[in-house]
């Protein structure tokens, strides 16, 4: 199996494609800091019929495996 940090091809094709880790070269998973739209009782909150979720270039972005920091745009290719 070929480690695609290492030969620089990009395993993303959906909602990473061109995106890698500007600090170790990962292509993810990145923790991503969303807005979404939720359905708020009293006790608690349950999702939104259209589970609709949001980020832009901007979003708060950390890299799973080295733990660097950024936004979102950062991590372009």
């Amino acid at each position: 199996m070929i480690d695609a940090a290492v030969s620089g091809i990009s395993p993303n094709v959906n909602c990473l494609e061109g995106k890698r880790c500007p600090k170790c070269g990962s292509y993810g998973p990145f923790e991503i800091a969303v807005s979404m739209r939720v359905l708020l009782y009293d006790n608690g909150t349950n999702s939104a019929e259209d589970d609709a979720s949001e980020y832009g270039e901007q979003a708060r972005t950390k890299c799973y495996s080295c733990r660097h920091e950024g936004q979102f745009g950062d991590f372009d290719e």
